[in-house]
Order: C-alpha cells, then structure tokens, then sequence
C-alpha cells in the first residue's frame, strides 16, 4: 500500500498530465473554422498560424513550472546520457529510416481504405508556408521542442510511474501524440503520429536521451512541410 508522501506524489503527477493534456487538446478549437467563423474569419492565415505556435511555447512553460513548483521536481524525470558526435548521427539515421519503412507500410494500408485522403487543413498551411518560409521553419522547431519535451520528456516517465510499466507508458504517449493532430482532419494525419510518438518513445525509454529525438522531429517535420510544398502547385 502506498505510503500518504507517494499517494500524494502521484496526485500531483495525475494533475500535471491531466492539466497540460487539456490545455493542448482544447486550445486548438479556437483556431477551428468553426470559432473563427464567429469573429468573422474565412481561414486560418499567417498571423493566427503564428499565435498559435506561440500557444505551444506557453504549454512548455507551464510544464516547466508546475514540474519545479508543484511537483518539487525536474521537469525531466530521466536524466539525458550524454553521447558522442557519431552516436547522434547513427541514432538520428536509424530513427529516419525506421520511420520511412513503417510510414510507407501505414500509407500503402491507408490507401486501400475508403477513408479521408487528403487533409482541408494541410492544404492550408501549404498555402501559407509558400508565402512565409520563416513561419514554416519556426513550426517545425516549435513543433520538435514543445512536443518532444512534453510528451517524451515530461508525459512519458509520469505515465511510467503510474503506471508502473514502460510499456503503458510508451502507448499511452503515442495515443496521445497521435490524437493531438485531430484538428488535421483525417484518420492517417493520425495513425503517422502515433507510430512516430511510438518509435520516439520506445527510442527515450531504451536510450534516455531527448535531444536526438528533438533534432529527429525538427528535420522531419521541416522535410515533410519542403515535400508538401514540391507536392502542392
């Protein structure tokens, strides 16, 4: 039975995760075409696409004091090990070509359902990367950072602990990894997250080291944002 200094320990993890899931998973209705309708808004552009990312910034920062303030604890409860140059290059190369196999498979599958190709919302952002290449870099790095730190550095050790099993750990963060581009509008925009969050997680719980995982999500995303543009016309 769980001494009352534990019982507590784990209230405080519960809040943490549930707080900082809610605020990720609500915060985006207010960019839906929906809300923006009632301020009378066509589309997202530029500018909104820009605060948006600024949202994330502010989910990271709650992260980061409610881990020191609340919790009385680092916001990384698994210490980084440090690597070699090398280490870093033969870690991010095995990621890319792990997730280029198994994201070729889940596309190929896709492909034979009657489900939603193409994503409204992506040729959205299509759009405004094409006229805006800083916005596209800085989504990309605010997408490794704020993503990387939250939901491997931050979400995935806590559910470890809840849990008490890597495992759980590692699903319940991709889950949630992948259900986050819900505002995508199709099931593949989150069936490939989910495998990435998977791969991503199961990398941090076998290897603990975060920094590969957030240069692997930058030139990802930067390299899928440069192939929707070629792609795009």
């Amino acid at each position: 039975m769980l001494s009352f200094s534990r019982k507590n320990e784990n209230y405080l993890i519960i809040v943490g995760i549930i707080s900082v899931l809610l605020y990720l998973f609500i915060f985006p209705l207010f960019f839906s075409p929906i809300f923006l309708q009632l301020f009378g808004i066509s589309q997202i552009n530029g500018t909104l696409l820009f605060i948006s990312r600024l949202f994330y910034w502010v989910a990271l920062a709650y992260v980061w004091l409610y881990s020191v303030k609340v919790e009385k604890q680092n916001t990384f409860v698994w210490e980084d090990r440090p690597y070699k140059f090398l280490l870093y290059v033969g870690s991010i190369i095995s990621i890319f070509i792990i997730l280029n196999l198994g994201l070729t498979l889940i596309r190929n599958l896709y492909s034979l359902t009657h489900f939603k190709q193409t994503s409204d919302k992506i040729a959205g952002l299509v759009k405004i990367f094409r006229q805006n290449e800083f916005l596209l870099i800085f989504s990309a790095f605010t997408a490794a950072v704020t993503e990387e730190i939250i939901f491997r550095g931050y979400l995935q050790p806590r559910l470890q602990i809840i849990f008490k099993t890597p495992f759980l750990g590692i699903l319940i963060s991709s889950v949630l990894f992948g259900l986050l581009h819900y505002g995508y509008g199709t099931a593949i925009n989150m069936i490939g997250p989910f495998f990435i969050g998977f791969v991503f997680a199961f990398y941090y719980w076998q290897f603990r080291n975060i920094k590969v995982l957030i240069i692997c999500h930058f030139l990802w995303d930067l390299m899928a944002f440069y192939s929707l543009l070629n792609h795009h016309h």
